[in-house]
């Protein structure tokens, strides 16, 4: 009496099933790596689109009321400006921006003193809703040109190399005398001002304008 042979393949489906999902777990954690990284790009597209939009709506607030913007080369007057703007990154944080002459669609006719204040106020409210915990500051006068530095918190701004990148780098600190004076080349332009005292995390932007 013939015996019946023993299916050799016995448990290959099983061991299939196993590396298949195998394969795709590891497809999977893939994917979510690609999807936090294209987060990241995503979130520094977003900011750059409305740093443009904001450098612009300043420039254009500045220009439109020079009497308030400073020191006159022209006519050698000498003035503080009222767009000037340089303090910590807390005191920029904890600043309560609230507008109490609307000088845009109020029926209130401004002074160009409560213009700037209005400009300002308004201009900081856009900036801290556009960026990650943005603030800005506005240095110089009608003289000498004005230098607008953005700060925000960037995600990709973490220290690489690690299990998990998730330690904030230290933020790139404006120190060589070009980059305290200028803004024309790249170090100039990423650099923060010292006198910001921006915590880890925080990227910068210079840009210049002339009224």
């Amino acid at each position: 009496m013939l015996k019946r042979m023993q299916n050799p393949q016995k448990g290959a489906s099983l061991i299939e099933v196993l590396v298949a999902i195998l394969i795709l777990s590891i497809g999977m954690l893939g994917m979510a790596g690609l999807q936090a990284a294209t987060a990241k790009f995503q979130q520094g597209s977003r900011v750059k689109g409305a740093i443009a939009v904001l450098l612009s709506d300043i420039t254009s607030r500045v220009r439109s009321n020079p009497d308030m913007t400073g020191n006159n080369a022209v006519t050698g007057a000498t003035s503080v400006s009222a767009y000037a703007l340089d303090a910590t990154w807390n005191t920029l944080q904890a600043a309560t921006l609230t507008v109490s002459t609307d000088c845009e669609t109020g029926s209130t006719t401004c002074t160009t003193a409560e213009r700037a204040t209005y400009d300002m106020t308004s201009w900081r409210q856009r900036v801290r809703a556009s960026m990650p915990g943005g603030a800005a500051l506005l240095t110089g006068d009608r003289a000498t040109g004005f230098t607008v530095t953005f700060m925000w918190f960037d995600k990709e701004n973490t220290t690489k190399g690690q299990a998990i990148d998730t330690a904030l780098s230290a933020a790139q600190v404006c120190t060589t005398t070009a980059e305290v004076a200028g803004i024309n080349r790249m170090s100039q332009q990423n650099c923060c001002p010292a006198s910001a005292d921006v915590p880890a995390g925080v990227r910068c932007a210079r840009y210049g304008f002339t009224p």
